[in-house]
């Protein structure tokens, strides 16, 4: 058994996985740190707009000063307690006009304080920096507290609900991605009990009769499963890899049933680093020997070929055989569960096809891109 060519260097990409992917993280973790900043520089653009409309309405910076100093600190003061309150007691999961209502009054409320304390402001200010108390000054120092609170309060509301939203797609893409692998844990702890059985089967048949045999099947078992469990947490192979796993595979079949097998490998070097689900190769070597060991030849060759195509890598592996037509996937087992994990691996960007070619059949898997790491 050979492998024409040799592994090219070692291009590894970095794919990153869902756990990986830039997602928001919750409102505990970096939700907060945005809000104060968020806060900080929100506050300090309302006390320099604050400072600006009073110099100008008045004529006095240095009253405009002293009703800005005494009244924008306190409403940044207010707001960040009830950010605080709305942190530790989230009222998002509640229907809105439940929220509405409690929202629309603390706003009066904080309007009407900020109001009182700018109105007292203008009485100590008066006569010494002012001539007089501006008409209606109460009146419209309420209402522009109410808009500036009840913006503050919007703003509010629609980033907690979007911080939320993420929070809960980063949740839901978590979920998927653990149900996803133990999908594909589920699929491969199928691959290979049925075959470890028969062999374990084949070694305490010929262990009195022929112990030789028994011995050396023993010990290419022992190296299979070497590679198997090594590479079992991996999820993911090199063909190159699986390339030594087939052959294995082959070796322990052809002295189990005492025939001559052949395996010959014809795999362009760029193809030797694509990713496959771990034991691929192996069901694709072992269909083949299925069909194979109907015919009456003593002896058959198994091919697998590989090349690369740009993004596209195509692996074929023929041998001898007649394959029972029409060829249900449903019905195949071992090849239905193949096509399932490269399905999870390669989504909607693979292809598998069985067919009769005269009196050879040939299976086909086509890749495209890199394989998902979940």
């Amino acid at each position: 058994m050979t492998v024409h060519g040799k592994a090219g260097s070692h291009l590894h990409e970095w794919i990153p996985t869902m756990n990986e992917t830039n997602v928001v993280d919750s409102m505990d973790d970096r939700g907060v740190p945005n809000l104060w900043r968020a806060q900080a520089i929100g506050w300090l653009f309302i006390m320099l707009l604050g400072f600006s409309s009073r110099t100008a309405v008045f004529g006095s910076a240095e009253a405009a000063l002293w009703l800005t100093l005494a009244v924008e600190p306190l409403a940044f003061v207010m707001t960040s307690v009830a950010a605080i309150l709305l942190l530790r007691h989230s009222p998002l999961g509640r229907p809105l006009y439940v929220i509405l209502p409690y929202a629309a009054l603390a706003c009066a409320a904080g309007a009407a304080i900020l109001a009182c304390v700018g109105y007292g402001v203008h009485l100590l200010l008066v006569p010494t920096i002012l001539p007089e108390v501006p008409q209606h000054q109460f009146r419209l120092g309420f209402i522009y507290f109410m808009g500036i609170l009840s913006i503050w309060t919007l703003i509010y509301f629609g980033l907690s609900a979007e911080l939320a939203a993420r929070a809960a797609r980063y949740a839901r893409i978590q979920a998927e991605t653990r149900a996803l692998r133990l999908e594909i844990e589920h699929l491969q702890l199928q691959v290979e009990p049925h075959f470890l059985f028969n062999c374990l089967n084949t070694i305490v048949a010929e262990i009195q009769d022929r112990p030789a045999v028994a011995e050396e099947m023993t010990r290419r078992l022992a190296d299979y499963l070497r590679f198997s469990l090594d590479r079992r947490g991996k999820g993911l192979c090199r063909l190159e890899e699986e390339i030594e796993a087939a052959q294995a595979y082959v070796r322990i079949v052809a002295l189990r049933f005492d025939r001559d097998f052949e395996c010959r490998c014809d795999v362009e070097p760029a193809a030797l680093e694509v990713e496959l689900p771990h034991m691929t190769l192996q069901g694709l070597v072992e269909n083949a020997l299925k069909h194979g060991m109907r015919t009456e030849h003593e002896g058959f060759n198994i091919e697998i070929r590989a090349r690369r195509n740009g993004n596209e890598v195509v692996i074929e592996v023929e041998n001898p055989g007649n394959l029972a037509m029409p060829f249900d996937l449903a019905e195949g087992g071992g090849l239905r569960n193949l096509c399932r994990r490269l399905e999870l691996r390669y989504p909607g960007r693979h292809g598998f096809s069985l067919k009769q070619q005269g009196k050879k059949t040939l299976a086909t898997v086509r890749l495209n891109g890199h394989a998902m790491v979940v």
